[in-house]
């Protein structure tokens, strides 16, 4: 038993949260096609959820992946979460997910409004399902750059962000610029937990 518990150290919160995703994942493969497509479009932040039920949707679209081919970013998610809750602790790690999850979020709602006022994107887009983990992941992926040995730390950020700018290139949609934002978000909290190890040393 001491080997195991060893082992799930940390990792309360991210079993926790894998286990949610995937009960209700399991939930919506009991409903009818029409009202799986329904609740992923109620739980979207997309602009017009965002300005009728803010709260909720930043809520929800954080617990609900679309298909299940979107389940295996919980391999990741699980092996994140619980490193940074390893190092930090749960509050800072639920907070740096939050801040990724939220900030990611409606800074990209800004950026579509903006865009929409100016008549550059289809109005269609103010709908469009924009719901899963990854922008909450990309943050903590962000932070863990602080905590990762230095030889390896340039290709440790280098790699996804590289990975992330490829994929706006290829593919352009304001989920791509999320997940940049988001992992921008986490290397800026990097940063300033490196900086305050730094000043704590003699």
């Amino acid at each position: 038993m001491r080997p195991l518990r060893r082992h799930l150290r940390g990792a309360e919160i991210a079993l926790v949260y894998a286990v949610v995703v995937l009960v209700v994942f399991a939930a919506l493969q009991f409903q009818p096609d029409r009202d799986q497509v329904a609740f992923v479009q109620d739980s979207s932040t997309n602009l017009a959820n965002l300005r009728r039920f803010p709260f909720r949707v930043l809520l929800l679209s954080s617990i609900v992946v679309p298909d299940g081919a979107g389940l295996l970013i919980l391999v990741p998610l699980v092996i994140a979460l619980t490193a940074c809750t390893r190092w930090l602790g749960r509050v800072p790690t639920l907070l740096a997910f939050g801040f990724g999850h939220v900030g990611a979020t409606l800074t990209v709602a800004v950026v579509l409004a903006a865009q929409l006022t100016h008549g550059r994107l289809d109005p269609g887009v103010a709908h469009a399902p924009d719901v899963g983990v990854s922008y909450g992941l990309a943050c903590v992926i962000g932070l863990l750059a602080a905590r990762v040995p230095r030889r390896v730390r340039l290709p440790y950020v280098l790699l996804p962000a590289a990975a992330l700018v490829a994929i706006l290139a290829l593919a352009p949609d304001f989920t791509a610029v999320g997940h940049l934002i988001a992992l921008g978000i986490g290397l800026t909290f990097a940063l300033v937990a490196h900086r305050a190890r730094q000043a704590q040393l003699p």
